[in-house]
Protein backbone atom coordinates (compact mmCIF):
# COMPACT_ATOMS: atom_id res chain seq x y z
CA UNK A 1 0.00 0.00 0.00
CA UNK A 2 0.92 3.70 -0.25
CA UNK A 3 -0.19 6.83 0.85
CA UNK A 4 -3.39 8.98 -1.13
CA UNK A 5 -1.89 10.98 -3.69
CA UNK A 6 -1.58 14.44 -2.60
CA UNK A 7 -2.30 13.81 1.03
CA UNK A 8 0.61 13.39 3.36
CA UNK A 9 0.52 11.62 6.86
CA UNK A 10 1.27 14.00 9.88
CA UNK A 11 0.80 13.65 13.60
CA UNK A 12 -1.68 16.28 15.27
CA UNK A 13 -0.72 17.17 18.02
CA UNK A 14 -3.83 16.75 20.04
CA UNK A 15 -6.87 15.44 19.44
CA UNK A 16 -10.75 15.76 21.34
CA UNK A 17 -13.70 14.39 21.52
CA UNK A 18 -15.85 13.95 18.35
CA UNK A 19 -19.11 15.30 17.42
CA UNK A 20 -21.99 13.33 18.66
CA UNK A 21 -23.67 12.40 15.70
CA UNK A 22 -20.36 13.10 13.33
CA UNK A 23 -20.00 12.01 10.06
CA UNK A 24 -19.18 8.52 9.63
CA UNK A 25 -16.72 7.11 7.12
CA UNK A 26 -19.23 5.46 4.95
CA UNK A 27 -21.17 8.44 4.75
CA UNK A 28 -17.95 10.82 4.04
CA UNK A 29 -14.86 9.04 3.08
CA UNK A 30 -11.55 10.29 3.31
CA UNK A 31 -8.63 9.50 1.61
CA UNK A 32 -6.78 8.57 4.31
CA UNK A 33 -6.22 8.74 8.25
CA UNK A 34 -3.02 9.73 10.13
CA UNK A 35 -4.59 8.40 13.58
CA UNK A 36 -7.85 6.79 15.19
CA UNK A 37 -8.51 6.76 18.85
CA UNK A 38 -11.61 5.46 21.06
CA UNK A 39 -12.80 6.60 24.51
CA UNK A 40 -15.86 5.05 26.36
CA UNK A 41 -17.27 8.79 27.68
CA UNK A 42 -17.87 11.01 24.55
CA UNK A 43 -21.37 10.71 24.72
CA UNK A 44 -23.53 8.38 26.35
CA UNK A 45 -26.97 8.25 24.78
CA UNK A 46 -26.39 5.97 22.45
CA UNK A 47 -22.91 5.52 24.41
CA UNK A 48 -19.39 5.44 22.54
CA UNK A 49 -18.55 2.20 23.67
CA UNK A 50 -17.70 0.79 20.23
CA UNK A 51 -16.95 3.89 18.35
CA UNK A 52 -14.11 4.72 16.82
CA UNK A 53 -12.58 8.23 15.79
CA UNK A 54 -10.59 8.47 12.20
CA UNK A 55 -8.90 11.75 11.75
CA UNK A 56 -8.30 12.41 7.82
CA UNK A 57 -4.51 13.21 6.96
CA UNK A 58 -4.13 16.55 5.97
CA UNK A 59 -7.28 17.97 6.92
CA UNK A 60 -7.89 16.69 10.66
CA UNK A 61 -11.55 16.06 9.48
CA UNK A 62 -13.66 13.91 11.62
CA UNK A 63 -15.24 10.93 10.63
CA UNK A 64 -16.43 7.41 13.08
CA UNK A 65 -16.60 4.03 12.48
CA UNK A 66 -19.04 1.77 14.20
CA UNK A 67 -17.71 -1.76 15.43
CA UNK A 68 -20.56 -3.15 17.37
CA UNK A 69 -17.66 -4.14 19.45
CA UNK A 70 -16.49 -1.99 23.23
CA UNK A 71 -12.88 -2.06 20.68
CA UNK A 72 -9.76 -0.32 21.82
CA UNK A 73 -7.78 1.65 19.44
CA UNK A 74 -4.61 0.44 18.71
CA UNK A 75 -5.40 -3.29 20.67
CA UNK A 76 -8.51 -4.37 18.86
CA UNK A 77 -9.10 -1.56 16.29
CA UNK A 78 -5.85 -1.40 13.97
CA UNK A 79 -5.13 1.60 11.40
CA UNK A 80 -3.27 0.18 8.57
CA UNK A 81 0.77 1.22 7.79
CA UNK A 82 -0.94 4.02 4.80
CA UNK A 83 -3.97 5.15 6.76
CA UNK A 84 -6.86 3.52 4.17
CA UNK A 85 -8.09 0.93 5.88
CA UNK A 86 -9.68 0.00 9.50
CA UNK A 87 -9.51 -3.49 10.85
CA UNK A 88 -11.82 -4.54 13.51
CA UNK A 89 -13.41 -7.33 14.31
CA UNK A 90 -15.37 -8.96 12.03
CA UNK A 91 -14.65 -6.40 9.84
CA UNK A 92 -12.28 -3.93 7.45
CA UNK A 93 -13.25 -0.62 6.34
CA UNK A 94 -12.09 1.20 4.10
CA UNK A 95 -11.30 5.00 4.68
CA UNK A 96 -11.53 6.60 1.11
CA UNK A 97 -14.38 4.62 0.13
CA UNK A 98 -16.62 3.88 3.15
CA UNK A 99 -17.09 -0.39 1.71
CA UNK A 100 -17.14 -2.66 4.79
CA UNK A 101 -15.52 -5.70 4.12
CA UNK A 102 -15.87 -8.74 6.41
CA UNK A 103 -13.19 -10.53 8.19
CA UNK A 104 -13.15 -14.31 6.97
CA UNK A 105 -13.86 -16.73 9.83
CA UNK A 106 -11.20 -18.92 11.27
CA UNK A 107 -11.61 -22.54 11.18
CA UNK A 108 -13.52 -23.70 14.87
CA UNK A 109 -13.51 -20.06 16.26
CA UNK A 110 -16.54 -17.53 16.47
CA UNK A 111 -15.15 -14.10 16.20
CA UNK A 112 -12.14 -12.57 13.97
CA UNK A 113 -10.20 -9.63 15.95
CA UNK A 114 -7.18 -8.15 13.80
CA UNK A 115 -3.91 -8.73 15.88
CA UNK A 116 -0.96 -6.75 13.82
CA UNK A 117 -0.78 -5.24 9.91
CA UNK A 118 2.21 -6.06 7.88
CA UNK A 119 4.37 -2.96 6.97
CA UNK A 120 3.44 -3.10 3.15
CA UNK A 121 -0.44 -3.36 4.76
CA UNK A 122 -0.82 -6.38 2.78
CA UNK A 123 -1.17 -8.99 5.31
CA UNK A 124 -3.13 -8.87 8.04
CA UNK A 125 -2.48 -11.02 11.72
CA UNK A 126 -5.68 -11.83 12.67
CA UNK A 127 -6.72 -14.44 15.39
CA UNK A 128 -9.79 -15.84 16.02
CA UNK A 129 -11.21 -17.11 19.44
CA UNK A 130 -13.93 -19.03 20.74
CA UNK A 131 -15.32 -18.44 24.29
CA UNK A 132 -18.60 -18.55 26.77
CA UNK A 133 -19.53 -17.15 29.67
CA UNK A 134 -18.58 -19.06 32.97
CA UNK A 135 -19.68 -17.92 36.48
CA UNK A 136 -16.52 -16.29 38.51
CA UNK A 137 -15.49 -16.54 41.89
CA UNK A 138 -17.64 -14.21 43.17
CA UNK A 139 -20.43 -15.98 41.23
CA UNK A 140 -21.08 -13.00 38.08
CA UNK A 141 -20.20 -14.75 34.99
CA UNK A 142 -17.65 -13.72 33.04
CA UNK A 143 -16.55 -14.36 29.35
CA UNK A 144 -13.69 -16.57 29.15
CA UNK A 145 -11.88 -17.29 25.75
CA UNK A 146 -11.36 -21.62 25.16
CA UNK A 147 -9.61 -21.56 21.89
CA UNK A 148 -7.48 -19.24 19.97
CA UNK A 149 -6.16 -19.46 16.67
CA UNK A 150 -3.82 -17.06 15.32
CA UNK A 151 -4.13 -17.03 10.95
CA UNK A 152 -2.29 -14.33 8.47
CA UNK A 153 -4.57 -13.12 5.89
CA UNK A 154 -3.95 -11.91 2.33
CA UNK A 155 -6.26 -8.87 2.25
CA UNK A 156 -6.53 -8.75 -1.57
CA UNK A 157 -7.43 -12.01 -2.11
CA UNK A 158 -9.01 -12.91 1.38
CA UNK A 159 -6.86 -16.15 1.52
CA UNK A 160 -6.41 -17.34 5.12
CA UNK A 161 -3.17 -18.78 6.21
CA UNK A 162 -3.31 -20.87 9.88
CA UNK A 163 -0.12 -20.38 11.74
CA UNK A 164 -0.78 -21.59 15.51
CA UNK A 165 -2.80 -21.97 18.81
CA UNK A 166 -2.18 -19.71 20.77
CA UNK A 167 -2.62 -19.86 25.22
CA UNK A 168 -6.38 -18.50 25.46
CA UNK A 169 -5.73 -17.38 28.91
CA UNK A 170 -4.64 -13.38 28.97
CA UNK A 171 -4.71 -13.11 24.85
CA UNK A 172 -2.99 -8.69 25.23
CA UNK A 173 -3.54 -7.14 21.95
CA UNK A 174 -1.49 -4.68 21.13
CA UNK A 175 1.04 -6.44 22.67
CA UNK A 176 0.37 -10.00 20.85
CA UNK A 177 1.58 -9.73 17.32
CA UNK A 178 4.47 -7.89 15.48
CA UNK A 179 5.81 -8.43 12.05
CA UNK A 180 9.40 -7.77 11.10
CA UNK A 181 10.24 -5.11 8.75
CA UNK A 182 10.02 -7.32 6.03
CA UNK A 183 6.77 -8.13 6.21
CA UNK A 184 7.36 -12.36 6.13
CA UNK A 185 8.36 -12.63 9.53
CA UNK A 186 6.52 -12.14 12.59
CA UNK A 187 7.20 -12.63 16.28
CA UNK A 188 3.80 -13.69 18.12
CA UNK A 189 3.24 -14.35 22.01
CA UNK A 190 1.86 -17.21 23.77
CA UNK A 191 1.84 -17.43 27.16
CA UNK A 192 5.57 -16.67 28.11
CA UNK A 193 6.54 -17.86 24.92
CA UNK A 194 7.63 -15.81 21.84
CA UNK A 195 7.88 -17.32 18.55
CA UNK A 196 9.69 -15.95 15.96
CA UNK A 197 7.65 -17.53 12.35
CA UNK A 198 7.35 -17.18 9.12
CA UNK A 199 4.10 -15.74 7.35
CA UNK A 200 3.42 -19.45 6.62
CA UNK A 201 3.26 -20.81 10.20
CA UNK A 202 6.78 -21.72 10.18
CA UNK A 203 8.63 -21.85 13.54
CA UNK A 204 12.32 -20.00 13.66
CA UNK A 205 12.41 -19.73 17.21
CA UNK A 206 11.72 -19.78 20.36
CA UNK A 207 11.99 -17.34 23.37
CA UNK A 208 10.94 -17.57 26.59
CA UNK A 209 10.13 -14.35 28.42
CA UNK A 210 9.60 -13.64 32.44
CA UNK A 211 5.79 -13.73 33.72
CA UNK A 212 4.68 -10.10 33.06
CA UNK A 213 6.93 -9.40 30.26
CA UNK A 214 5.37 -8.81 26.39
CA UNK A 215 6.19 -7.57 23.05
CA UNK A 216 6.04 -4.46 23.16
CA UNK A 217 3.59 -3.78 20.75
CA UNK A 218 3.21 -3.79 16.69
CA UNK A 219 6.56 -1.71 16.42
CA UNK A 220 7.97 -4.34 18.58
CA UNK A 221 10.39 -5.14 15.73
CA UNK A 222 13.59 -2.58 15.49
CA UNK A 223 13.90 -1.17 11.87
CA UNK A 224 16.66 -2.78 10.48
CA UNK A 225 15.16 -6.35 11.43
CA UNK A 226 17.92 -6.93 13.73
CA UNK A 227 16.16 -6.89 16.96
CA UNK A 228 12.78 -7.19 19.03
CA UNK A 229 11.58 -5.16 21.90
CA UNK A 230 10.18 -6.48 24.79
CA UNK A 231 7.98 -4.52 27.65
CA UNK A 232 8.41 -5.77 30.72
CA UNK A 233 6.58 -3.42 34.36
CA UNK A 234 8.08 -3.77 37.72
CA UNK A 235 5.83 -3.39 40.72
CA UNK A 236 7.94 -1.22 43.23
CA UNK A 237 8.95 2.06 44.42
CA UNK A 238 7.08 2.77 47.50
CA UNK A 239 6.17 6.30 47.60
CA UNK A 240 5.29 6.57 43.90
CA UNK A 241 1.64 7.90 43.18
CA UNK A 242 1.47 4.58 40.47
CA UNK A 243 3.98 2.41 42.41
CA UNK A 244 4.78 0.09 39.28
CA UNK A 245 7.47 1.05 36.36
CA UNK A 246 7.72 -0.03 32.67
CA UNK A 247 10.83 -1.08 30.95
CA UNK A 248 11.74 -1.30 27.52
CA UNK A 249 14.28 -3.58 26.29
CA UNK A 250 15.67 -4.69 23.25
CA UNK A 251 16.48 -8.60 22.68
CA UNK A 252 17.91 -10.90 19.80
CA UNK A 253 14.95 -12.29 17.57
CA UNK A 254 17.12 -15.24 17.25
CA UNK A 255 18.62 -16.29 20.90
CA UNK A 256 16.50 -13.91 23.45
CA UNK A 257 19.94 -12.49 24.58
CA UNK A 258 19.89 -8.57 25.58
CA UNK A 259 21.32 -6.48 22.71
CA UNK A 260 24.16 -4.45 23.85
CA UNK A 261 24.09 -0.38 23.86
CA UNK A 262 20.35 -0.19 23.96
CA UNK A 263 19.28 1.41 26.80
CA UNK A 264 16.21 3.79 27.55
CA UNK A 265 15.44 4.98 31.09
CA UNK A 266 12.14 3.49 33.18
CA UNK A 267 8.93 5.06 32.61
CA UNK A 268 7.20 5.86 36.02
CA UNK A 269 3.31 6.72 36.80
CA UNK A 270 2.01 4.29 33.99
CA UNK A 271 -0.84 1.80 33.65
CA UNK A 272 0.57 0.28 30.82
CA UNK A 273 3.50 1.16 27.64
CA UNK A 274 3.03 0.32 24.24
CA UNK A 275 5.52 0.92 21.41
CA UNK A 276 4.00 1.72 18.11
CA UNK A 277 7.19 1.98 16.07
CA UNK A 278 10.48 4.59 15.91
CA UNK A 279 10.73 7.89 14.66
CA UNK A 280 13.00 8.41 12.23
CA UNK A 281 15.65 10.08 14.41
CA UNK A 282 15.33 6.47 15.99
CA UNK A 283 13.25 7.48 19.29
CA UNK A 284 10.59 4.90 20.01
CA UNK A 285 7.16 6.39 19.67
CA UNK A 286 5.00 4.67 22.57
CA UNK A 287 1.64 5.41 23.66
CA UNK A 288 1.49 6.22 27.13
CA UNK A 289 -1.79 5.11 29.37
CA UNK A 290 -1.87 6.55 32.80
CA UNK A 291 -3.80 5.84 36.08
CA UNK A 292 -6.37 6.71 37.87
CA UNK A 293 -6.16 8.94 41.02
CA UNK A 294 -5.40 6.38 44.01
CA UNK A 295 -5.71 3.52 41.22
CA UNK A 296 -4.14 -0.16 42.18
CA UNK A 297 -1.78 -1.29 40.21
CA UNK A 298 -2.90 -3.76 37.45
CA UNK A 299 -1.00 -6.40 35.22
CA UNK A 300 -1.17 -8.09 31.69
CA UNK A 301 -3.15 -10.83 33.41
CA UNK A 302 -6.34 -8.55 34.67
CA UNK A 303 -9.13 -10.36 33.51
CA UNK A 304 -10.48 -7.90 30.61
CA UNK A 305 -6.85 -6.57 29.53
CA UNK A 306 -4.25 -4.67 31.40
CA UNK A 307 -5.90 -0.95 30.08
CA UNK A 308 -9.38 -2.21 30.41
CA UNK A 309 -10.87 -1.16 34.24
CA UNK A 310 -11.94 1.57 36.26
CA UNK A 311 -7.98 2.00 36.96
CA UNK A 312 -7.01 3.46 34.05
CA UNK A 313 -8.00 7.50 33.08
CA UNK A 314 -9.18 8.39 29.38
CA UNK A 315 -5.42 10.51 29.54
CA UNK A 316 -3.70 8.30 26.99
CA UNK A 317 -0.95 10.41 25.15
CA UNK A 318 2.16 9.55 22.53
CA UNK A 319 5.15 10.48 22.40
CA UNK A 320 8.99 9.51 21.46
CA UNK A 321 11.46 8.58 23.85
CA UNK A 322 15.29 8.86 23.24
CA UNK A 323 18.03 6.97 24.90
CA UNK A 324 18.93 10.26 26.94
CA UNK A 325 15.71 9.93 28.97
CA UNK A 326 13.95 12.97 26.78
CA UNK A 327 9.99 12.15 26.34
CA UNK A 328 8.88 14.34 23.41
CA UNK A 329 5.18 14.29 23.66
CA UNK A 330 3.30 14.03 20.02
CA UNK A 331 -0.14 13.57 20.73
CA UNK A 332 -2.51 14.40 23.85
CA UNK A 333 -6.28 14.32 24.18
CA UNK A 334 -8.30 17.16 25.04
CA UNK A 335 -10.47 16.86 28.24
CA UNK A 336 -9.71 13.33 28.73
CA UNK A 337 -10.56 12.19 25.07
CA UNK A 338 -8.36 9.20 24.66
CA UNK A 339 -8.65 5.81 26.07
CA UNK A 340 -7.03 3.68 22.85
CA UNK A 341 -5.13 5.50 20.22
CA UNK A 342 -3.17 3.90 16.94
CA UNK A 343 -0.73 5.87 14.34
CA UNK A 344 -0.48 5.13 10.66
CA UNK A 345 2.98 3.69 10.78
CA UNK A 346 3.88 5.98 7.35
CA UNK A 347 2.72 8.78 9.97
CA UNK A 348 5.07 7.83 12.53
CA UNK A 349 7.89 7.28 9.54
CA UNK A 350 7.72 10.89 8.77
CA UNK A 351 8.43 12.25 12.08
CA UNK A 352 5.91 15.21 10.96
CA UNK A 353 3.40 16.55 13.09
CA UNK A 354 1.43 19.98 13.19
CA UNK A 355 -0.86 21.51 15.33
CA UNK A 356 -4.19 19.70 15.73
CA UNK A 357 -7.65 20.75 14.78
CA UNK A 358 -9.99 19.84 17.24
CA UNK A 359 -13.79 18.95 16.25
CA UNK A 360 -16.96 21.91 17.07
CA UNK A 361 -18.83 21.11 19.85
CA UNK A 362 -22.45 20.61 19.52
CA UNK A 363 -24.55 17.93 17.27
CA UNK A 364 -22.82 16.87 14.39
CA UNK A 365 -23.56 17.32 11.11
CA UNK A 366 -25.01 13.61 10.34
CA UNK A 367 -27.03 13.83 12.96
CA UNK A 368 -28.31 17.76 11.70
CA UNK A 369 -28.89 15.81 8.54
CA UNK A 370 -31.10 13.46 9.68
CA UNK A 371 -33.32 15.99 11.95
CA UNK A 372 -33.05 18.09 8.66
CA UNK A 373 -34.94 15.19 6.34
CA UNK A 374 -37.22 14.27 9.33
CA UNK A 375 -38.38 17.91 9.62
CA UNK A 376 -39.16 18.64 5.89
CA UNK A 377 -40.81 15.01 6.19
CA UNK A 378 -42.79 16.05 8.54
CA UNK A 379 -43.17 19.57 7.31
CA UNK A 380 -44.46 17.73 4.21
CA UNK A 381 -46.42 15.40 5.48
CA UNK A 382 -48.62 18.24 7.49
CA UNK A 383 -48.83 19.98 4.15
CA UNK A 384 -50.20 16.39 2.88
CA UNK A 385 -52.30 16.62 5.63
CA UNK A 386 -53.53 19.76 5.61
CA UNK A 387 -54.49 19.93 1.63
CA UNK A 388 -56.36 16.64 2.22
CA UNK A 389 -58.62 17.64 4.57
CA UNK A 390 -59.13 20.93 2.88
CA UNK A 391 -59.98 18.55 -0.52
CA UNK A 392 -62.84 17.11 1.96
CA UNK A 393 -64.37 19.92 3.39
CA UNK A 394 -64.17 21.33 -0.40
CA UNK A 395 -65.84 18.55 -1.28
CA UNK A 396 -68.46 18.65 1.80
CA UNK A 397 -69.25 21.93 1.07
CA UNK A 398 -69.81 21.85 -2.60
CA UNK A 399 -73.41 22.48 -3.65
CA UNK A 400 -75.48 18.87 -4.87
CA UNK A 401 -75.80 18.62 -8.47
CA UNK A 402 -79.43 17.86 -9.51
CA UNK A 403 -80.91 16.82 -12.93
Amino acid sequence: MTAAPGVALSVPDRVGAPQWGGWSVQRRPVAAASVIFTAENWWYEPPSLGSVAVVAAGSDEYRLVSSGWPVRAGEEALLSPDGRVVALPNQLVEAATGRTRSLPEVEGTEETIPAAWSPQGTLLAVVGVDGGHVAGADGVEVYRVRRAVLSVLEVASGRLTRVADLEPDNLAFGWLVAFAPDGRTLAYQSGETIVVASVEGHTRHRLTVPAGTRLAGKGAWTPDGTGLTLVGQRQCCTGDAYPARWQLTLVSPTTGAAVPGFTLPEQEGLVALRLLGWAPDGAAVVARYRPEPGATVAGFDSPDGITNGEWTAYDTDVAALDPQGTARTLLTGEDQAVHGVDLADQAIASGLTHPGTLPADGIGPQYRWYALVAGGTGLLLAIGVTLAIWGIRRSRSRPAVTT
